[in-house]
């Protein structure tokens, strides 16, 4: 069967599953680092599990926005892509630079003196990163001496790529391309993945692609480090290109299975983040989404908690680690993360991003034109012979 025959039912999937999976790999891939400090980690992981993560992120969110993408008008698409992103990352910068740094600033120092009027203080820091460029990582100081140093959320900044492949989404919408001209998707995937073949034939171990060309500056959005740059939009790019082909594109176990055996090569050949074999990565996670039990289907149908947990992680940890939690080891450290994360993922879910996610048929109330303004109050009186316009105007 197709791809589009797998998803006839198309909540009946276990997107929601792998989403809070890769949140939580997230916390797993940080836990070491964060709690012990780079190259300290009690605990070697095999894999960039953050990076893997990530990845699949992007590749299930290209899927299921370009559906979007082609059933809403652009403005329709902005403020949906807007509720979802922008509260609850709001009101994680505000819940960090308020409530958060400010109690590990009296834990550091006995009192919250001088932490208003510091330098990199509160205010600063969500105005430096309210529109996702992470233009400042710490908040008076309070990470400073941490195992991890100079970063109170470390995550956010892949934030402002998934907002670019927004962007990229909402421009080939703009132009139509994304419906009369859906060629021009897998066109550039090709050109992406082209670089990622030849990083990766030039020198597999590198992070690449073009690791020789560490970052890129793109106006508003700030900066990018290219690797992760071609990597998740390429993925994300690929997610749109199965969506857009679904009714050729087969779903079946042989690919799944040959899709496992490609990413489990690309792993043991250390190639960063699968290399070329990107491709069979997001096959897999579309196979895997309807091929899962039944069971996992229902994670995150009704309550999607992988948003909160994404954000929320790094600064959790990140206060755990300062008020020594890591000394009991790495996995009381853990599962401790994952016990407070989950908590308040659940807070963010339930009190802002889902109130919010409300609001997406919302639209602007519009006032009726005069006639129909005139004709629900009925027809308009005619004016008393003593009122009448005067002899000659009429």
């Amino acid at each position: 069967m197709s791809l589009e025959q797998a998803y006839e039912h198309q909540r009946d999937n276990a997107f929601g599953f792998l989403r809070l999976c890769f949140a939580l790999l997230v916390m797993v891939g940080h836990a070491g680092v964060i709690g012990w400090g780079p190259g300290h980690e009690p605990v070697r992981m095999l894999l960039d599990t953050g990076g893997v993560a990530v990845t699949g992120f992007f590749g299930l969110s290209g899927f299921l926005i370009s559906r979007s993408g082609r059933r809403t008008g652009p403005a329709r698409f902005t403020w949906h892509r807007v509720l979802r992103i922008f509260p609850g990352y709001w009101v994680c910068l505000v819940a960090m630079a308020f409530v958060l740094a400010p109690l590990l600033y009296w834990y550091e120092h006995d009192t919250v003196a001088g932490f208003f009027t510091a330098a990199d203080g509160p205010f600063g820091f969500v105005l430096n990163n309210v529109l996702t460029d992470q233009g400042q990582g710490d908040v008076s100081g309070v990470t400073r001496e941490a195992a991890f140093a100079g970063a109170l959320n470390g995550s956010l900044w892949t934030l402002k790529t998934e907002l670019t492949c927004y962007l990229l989404v909402l421009g080939l919408a703009v132009t139509t391309l994304l419906r009369r001209a859906r060629w021009v998707v897998p066109a550039f995937a090709a050109v992406l993945l082209a670089v990622t073949v030849a990083d990766t034939v030039r020198g597999p171990a590198e992070p690449g692609p073009l690791a020789d060309v560490h970052s890129v500056h793109v106006p508003v959005l700030g900066w990018f480090r290219l690797f992760y740059l071609v990597v998740f939009v390429l993925a994300f790019v690929l997610g749109m290109t199965a969506n857009l082909y679904r009714s050729v594109i087969p779903c079946n176990d042989v690919l799944g299975v040959a899709a496992l055996v490609l990413v489990a090569v690309s792993l043991w050949l250390d190639w960063p983040l699968f290399g070329p074999f990107v491709v069979a990565f997001v096959y897999l996670l579309l196979w895997a989404g309807v091929r899962l039990p039944k069971v996992l289907r229902r994670v995150g149908r009704r309550n999607d908690y992988s948003y909160g947990v994404y954000i929320y992680a790094f600064p959790i940890q990140q206060a755990l680690a300062i008020l020594g939690v890591p000394r009991f080891g790495w996995t009381v450290y853990l599962l401790t993360s994952v016990v407070a994360v989950a908590a308040v993922a659940a807070c963010s879910w339930h009190l802002v991003e889902k109130p919010a996610l409300g609001l997406k048929d919302w639209a602007p109330r519009r006032r009726p034109p005069l006639s129909g303004r005139r004709a629900r109050r009925g027809p308009v009186p005619r004016p008393r012979a003593d009122t009448e316009a005067p002899a000659g105007t009429r």
